[in-house]
């Protein structure tokens, strides 16, 4: 089963999509809502793909890029953000593999796994 780890300061959206995707029973979600509590979770498990924002407390996206490619180097990095000022060159320099702009239909999360999560699972 892929563990995927979704990390976002919006609890209730986190909480959305971890139950929408463990209704398909085939993903082991982890959700995490800043990015300390996500480098906690790093260091305890390795995951085929992560879902993180940009702007969190704590830690942000982008400080969380250096920790995810020490802890967890296979994982698809995706990151997602509401905020128009962050282009998708940003994210590709980054080193993500994709940027996805919020808000975003559940069924492009079913995409972004269906094209990456046979590449990289744990």
């Amino acid at each position: 089963m892929m563990q995927i780890l979704f990390v976002d300061d919006d609890r209730q959206y986190c909480l959305d999509i971890k139950k929408y995707l463990e209704k398909k029973n085939k993903y082991q979600v982890t959700v995490a809502f800043d990015g300390e509590e996500a480098k906690y979770y790093l260091e305890k498990a390795n995951y085929g793909i992560i879902f993180f924002d940009c702007d969190m407390p704590r830690l942000s996206g982008v400080d969380l890029i250096r920790i995810i490619k020490k802890e967890n180097p296979q994982a698809v990095l995706i990151m997602v953000s509401g905020y128009s000022g962050i282009k998708e060159d940003f994210a590709k320099i980054a080193g993500i593999d994709v940027f996805l702009r919020k808000p975003f239909p559940l069924k492009e999360i079913d995409n972004l796994i269906s094209k990456y999560g046979s590449k990289r699972t744990t």
